[in-house]
Parts: C-alpha cells; sequence; structure tokens
C-alpha cells in the first residue's frame, strides 16, 4: 500500500513538472534558424494579469562576425523592423533599443549595431476586459538586415501565447536575459547633469556638466547626416564633466537645433537632447 501510494505521488511530481514545461514552452517561440542567425520571440511573463503591461522581445543570437543595426545605422544598413499582429485590445509599444555598438568598417565609414546577441524588447499593454484564463496569440512579422563582408536581408514570422492570470508573474527561464538587456538600455539623465552643445564651423562642441571630472565617453547620434560617423571623438574633461569635440557631418546641410542621441559615460548610457547653439549666436 504504501509502495503504491509513493507511486502515485512521483506520478503526479512528474505530471506536475510536465505542465510546468508545458506552460513555460507557450511563453517562447521556437528558436528559427535564419540566414547566420538564430532568432526567437520571448515574454518575460509566463503569466499577465489583465490591465496590466507585458514584456516581449525578438531575442537574436548571431553567428561569429554578423551583425544587425541600431535604431540609426550610421553610414550603412538598415535597422530591424517589427509589425505586430496583436488580439483586440492589445497594444505594442516601440522598440527598447540597447545601447549600440560603434563598427569601423574602414577610416571613413562607421556603422551602429549589435554583434553576437541582442534582444530588442517591447512593451505591451494588456486589455483590462480579457478574462483570466485565455491564451491570446501574439503574431510578429520581423524583418531585418544581417551583415558581414556582405549584407543579406530576411524575415521571420514568430508566434506565442501569453497566458492571462489573475496576477503577473515573470517567467524564471527568460527573467535574466531581459534584466540584463535592461540595464543596456538608455535611461533618462539625473536631473542635476547640464548639457548644451556649440555649432562651430566643422563642429559640435557638447558640454556635459554632471558634477565630476569625467574622460570615458562616447555619443550616439538619433540622427542620422548631423556627424561624422567614423571621425574620433576627442573627450576633454573639464572641472565638472567634460567636452566633446563631434566633427560635422559632409552631409549636413541645415542648422541643427538639437544633438539627439545615446551618451555613455562610464559605462552608463543616458538618453541625450542638448540644444545646440550656433558659435555667431555668442558674439
Amino acid at each position: 500500500m504504501a509502495r503504491l501510494h509513493y507511486d502515485l505521488k512521483m506520478k503526479a511530481r512528474s505530471f506536475f513538472a510536465a505542465a510546468l514545461l508545458c506552460a513555460s514552452l507557450l511563453l517562447q517561440a521556437a528558436p528559427r534558424p535564419t540566414k547566420h542567425a538564430t532568432v526567437e520571440l520571448l515574454s518575460q511573463e509566463q503569466s499577465a494579469a489583465p490591465g496590466s503591461e507585458a514584456t516581449v522581445g525578438l531575442h537574436f543570437v548571431l553567428e561569429n562576425g554578423w551583425h544587425i543595426y541600431w535604431v540609426n545605422p550610421g553610414d550603412s544598413g538598415q535597422p530591424p523592423a517589427l509589425k505586430w499582429q496583436l488580439p483586440e485590445g492589445f497594444a505594442a509599444g516601440e522598440i527598447q533599443w540597447p545601447r549600440p555598438e560603434r563598427m569601423q568598417s574602414s577610416p571613413s565609414l562607421a556603422d551602429y549595431g549589435y554583434h553576437s546577441e541582442v534582444l530588442l524588447s517591447v512593451k505591451l499593454k494588456v486589455p483590462q476586459s480579457i478574462p483570466a484564463g485565455q491564451k491570446p496569440e501574439l503574431v510578429l512579422d520581423a524583418k531585418w538586415l544581417i551583415c558581414r563582408e556582405v549584407c543579406l536581408p530576411d524575415h521571420a514570422q514568430l508566434k506565442l501565447s501569453l497566458p492571462i492570470a489573475a496576477s503577473s508573474e515573470k517567467n524564471p527561464s527568460t527573467s535574466p536575459l531581459f534584466a540584463r538587456t535592461e540595464k543596456l538600455v538608455p535611461k533618462a539623465m539625473p536631473r542635476t547633469w547640464k548639457t548644451r552643445a556649440l555649432s562651430r564651423k566643422d563642429d559640435f562642441l557638447l558640454s556635459l556638466i554632471v558634477g565630476k571630472k569625467f574622460t570615458n565617453a562616447q555619443f550616439f547620434p538619433l540622427d542620422a547626416g548631423q556627424i561624422d560617423n567614423a571621425a574620433k571623438q576627442h573627450v576633454q574633461p573639464t572641472v565638472r564633466g567634460a567636452n566633446i569635440v563631434l566633427k560635422k557631418s559632409d552631409l549636413l546641410v541645415k542648422p541643427v537645433t538639437t544633438l539627439r542621441g545615446v551618451l555613455v559615460v562610464d559605462g552608463e548610457s543616458f538618453n541625450l537632447n542638448a540644444p545646440v547653439q550656433a558659435q555667431a549666436a555668442l558674439k
């Protein structure tokens, strides 16, 4: 009798473990082999509550030497494009772009993108009206350009089911990846920081006042055609921050009123919107 009780208990545990595994598999599409990469659609949550915000993402694992592009690809390339097919009431936000890498392909050309691995995450609004117990299907049509010595266009349609429950719970198998990615997504600058830029004849002088001297900084422009992507960025430390000299692009034909982009300081990345003042206006 004890033996029968033990067997039934073990079978129940096995069934429960299998059920958890099946539930976890619903939260991600099977990895899809593509041209020199593998892609998969993931969810940070293993269940989402009505009226909550979930986070989903397109995960790229790239073959050695191949890369894809940031929202501003630089001197060549094209960023990934995501098109969602969502159940009624759901809404997807913009891509949360991790800070990019600067890829110098020649002395006169440089691009911005990602090697090895990247997760492009999106915030997803779950409608208040959807009842618990539903498993709505999310469909993503993705297109991207992947490059090495040559560039290849590619695409995939990926699907996943997101269980709806009374409360939201994170998926332990995907949460670490989303957490690592969140640290790479630029955040708002501290309110005490001040930024401004001076437009000179051949360059912009970007001034950063942060309360302390620093020597390690890099600027990634959001708007194409403003700075020379391949030119070296000269960082000049000051008592309360630093100045960064950004060579102007040869394609720049109109005055720039704001320098928008991502500023990386000592490994941390921030969104930057620096007003630009013409040098002549200072006279």
